[in-house]
């Protein structure tokens, strides 16, 4: 998992900047999707290298945190997903066997994994 582009990304929302540039490969374009689909990055295009990101601005800094790092991973269950889905307004991106999902996704499969990010919606 790249969390360099996360980190990219909340860099971008701090400093108010709309565009940005990242070198991308075949591990990080699910994580990519999702950030579309939670509509985190507005578009994409894709040049020969690099691929520019153009995130939403509606976005405050503290409503993404990146809880992941290769030396710091949170293991959460199904049941516990669960439950932070009821309690919180919160939507986690985890990675599990089966690729990244968010937790209504990870609810519905029946799968717990590594939290990657969580953001508040709220």
């Amino acid at each position: 998992m790249d969390h360099k582009l996360i980190n990219l990304i909340k860099l971008n929302l701090i400093y108010k900047k709309k565009k940005f540039k990242y070198k991308t490969n075949k591990k990080n374009t699910n994580l990519i999707k999702l950030l579309i689909l939670l509509n985190i990055v507005k578009y994409i295009k894709k040049n020969n290298k690099f691929t520019y990101f153009y995130v939403n601005n509606f976005y405050k800094t503290n409503f993404i945190k990146n809880l992941y790092t290769p030396s710091k991973k949170i293991f959460l269950k199904n049941e516990i997903i669960k439950k932070l889905t009821i309690k919180k307004k919160w939507i986690f991106l985890v990675s599990t066997n089966k690729g990244l999902l968010t937790n209504f996704e990870a609810i519905k499969k029946n799968l717990g994994g590594v939290l990657l990010i969580k953001i508040s919606n709220g």
